[in-house]
């Protein structure tokens, strides 16, 4: 027996105590109040001591599962979550939704379990509340059918089932499942389980058949994130396979976003049906011989295909000119090197004379005389771009006041685009509240949003409702069309010597100068007054007149539209087979405890 140390001996102790640095205190100190708080934690927590699964298979496919899953609660708590996958990829790359019906939950005696379900990422989630999981064993049993869950091949069926899932925090004492089949099936299947984690080939479980039953069973504890996987090869012949009209029932239910083409179609050709189509005219297209009264060629121009093209603006200065507003000059500007064509406009009426001009028109002059009496093409580039979108308006402004549309050009466009969001509203509703897998497949999404795409341009463009008048007037544009393109040069001959240059801007407006100019070669010899080129008047021949007119009038479009580089502002030309892995096939999920 050890002696008493001496009163020496024990001071020196205490000294060397009182001297230590202060870092042993802090660290006793931290090491104690782990311990403190880690005690509590300990006692608050849980684990699943069994899990059993009871599966009937009926003769239609369908499954009625049972869960019974006994948990172990250490400290208070007040439920678990059930988390079961509902959506799986498909063929192809399309959606697979598992069509999963819960039926009843309730504690493993009858008494039924309040509990909460919702969709998320996926998964169904089942919220059970579990009462008095207070240092204590609960079972919770969850009743649901699946309608869906095996697998039919060529040669045979299988029945691929995740029993527990892999996503359990916790581990699995021991897991066990029962799986009865039709009476038909008693002595032609075959049974195999993986245990582990998702993917693991372990078979740490045993597979029996008896008859028409197979039973599973783990023969080691599950860890944490693992999980039982059954998989029964089934010969054809014992279920029903399901029909075609099945098969596409689920494939709708499992990918909604095939329902976006039908859909489209529906809401766009109903939009179209009450608000975007046109009243019958009563007329049908016969040649005219001169266009409607009262309509300009940008007027008509845009009536005829209810847009406003550029060929309708520039189309317009050719109208002045023969109108006398203005004349072109055509110059030759030659540098060292290099030479450029130019165009110099003179404006011959003063903006008091414009009283009987369209409100497009004045514009267009307004903004290309300003404070002068003669401008080059050239010097309106990254200037004239700013009337562009009040020359659209007045042209559409006065088709209006002119009594030509029940719906015009600017309200069709709304309601195009009020259409494609009703198209897309539902979709993103169900992808987003109620959480229902829309866009999972790319493909399906790239295809069907195609589709969609094409229908709604399809129907947009034909938005624009007309009245009857605006009909008759579109009839007559069209009939004085085919009267250009089929003209011969009798009747041409018949006509004022001014009729090639009076239609010219409505033939560049409908789009037909070319076979216009062509019906009057060799008819019409003297130049227009209005016009000068550098080659004078000798020579004049409609049709390379008419050439020049469209080069100018590409070259008038090209300045027209061109804007500062920092400038923001647009043109204005625009017009309306089984795994063998753990964690594979159906079922599965995991959970968590609250």
């Amino acid at each position: 027996m050890a002696e008493p140390a001496s009163p020496c001996v024990e001071t020196l102790l205490a000294t060397s105590l009182r001297r230590r640095p202060p870092r042993l205190y802090r660290t006793a100190t931290v090491c104690s109040l782990v311990i403190l708080f880690a005690a509590p934690l300990l006692a608050h927590s849980w684990r699943v001591t069994d899990f059993d699964g009871n599966i009937s298979i009926r003769e239609n496919g369908s499954a009625e599962v049972r869960e019974r899953i006994t948990l172990a609660f250490s400290g208070e708590w007040h439920g678990i979550h059930r988390f079961i996958p509902v959506e799986y990829p498909g063929a192809r790359g399309t959606n697979y939704t598992l069509f999963l019906k819960v039926d009843s939950i309730t504690d493993g005696n009858g008494g039924k379990l309040k509990y909460e379900s919702s969709t998320a990422n996926g998964f169904r989630d089942l919220k059970i509340f579990i009462p008095d999981a207070v240092d204590a064993t609960r079972t919770v049993e969850i009743d649901y059918t699946v309608r869906n869950g095996l697998r039919f091949f060529e040669d045979h069926d299988e029945f691929y089932w995740n029993v527990t899932g892999t996503d359990w925090p916790v581990p699995i004492d021991h897991a066990s499942a029962q799986v009865a089949f039709p009476e038909s099936a008693a002595g032609s299947l075959r049974a195999q389980a993986f245990t582990g984690a998702y993917g693991s080939a372990e078979r740490n479980a045993t597979a029996e058949v008896r008859g028409s039953e197979v039973s599973f069973e783990t023969s080691n504890p599950l860890p944490m994130r693992g999980g039982m996987t059954i998989d029964v090869f089934i010969p054809k012949g014992i279920l029903k396979e399901p029909g075609t009209f099945t098969r596409v029932v689920w494939f709708i239910g499992s990918n909604p976003i095939v329902f976006l083409p039908f859909w489209t179609l529906a809401v766009m050709f109903t939009l179209w049906w009450y608000k975007g189509r046109d009243p019958d005219p009563g007329l049908s297209v016969a040649p005219m011989y001169e266009p409607p009264t009262g309509m300009t060629p940008a007027e008509a121009g845009t009536l005829l295909d209810d847009t406003i093209h550029p060929r309708d603006i520039t189309s317009t200065l050719i109208d002045l000119a023969v109108r006398g507003f203005v004349t072109i000059e055509e110059v030759d500007d030659k540098g060292l090197v290099f030479h450029h064509k130019d165009y110099i406009f003179h404006l011959l009426k003063p903006m008091a004379q414009w009283t009987d001009l369209a409100p497009h028109e004045s514009v267009i002059l307004a903004n290309m005389f300003m404070g002068g009496e003669v401008t080059r093409l050239s010097s309106l580039k990254n200037r004239f771009y700013t009337a562009i979108p009040a020359i659209r308006q007045d042209i559409k402004s006065q088709l209006r006041k002119k009594g030509m549309y029940l719906l015009d050009p600017d309200s069709a466009n709304g309601y195009s685009l009020f259409g494609a969001v009703l198209i897309v509203a539902p979709f993103l509703m169900l992808q987003f509240l109620w959480n229902k897998e829309v866009f999972g497949s790319i493909a399906l999404v790239i295809g069907c949003g195609f589709i969609s795409a094409i229908l709604w341009w399809l129907f947009a463009r034909e938005m624009t409702a007309k009245t009857v008048k605006g009909g008759r007037t579109r009839i007559a544009i069209l009939g004085f069309q085919e009267f250009m393109n089929r003209v011969d040069a009798d009747r041409l001959k018949r006509m004022p010597p001014d009729t090639f240059e009076k239609f010219l801007p409505y033939a560049m407006a409908l789009g037909v100068e070319h076979q216009w100019a062509q019906a009057f070669a060799g008819i019409v010899k003297d130049p227009p007054t209005w016009y000068a080129s550098p080659s004078g008047a000798m020579g004049f021949n409609p049709i390379f007149f008419s050439s020049s007119m469209h080069s100018m009038a590409t070259d008038m479009h090209q300045v027209f539209v061109s804007a500062p580089r920092a400038s923001s502002t647009g043109s204005g030309w625009s017009g309306g087979g089984g795994g063998g892995l753990s964690g594979g096939g159906c079922g599965g999920g995991g959970g968590s405890a609250f």
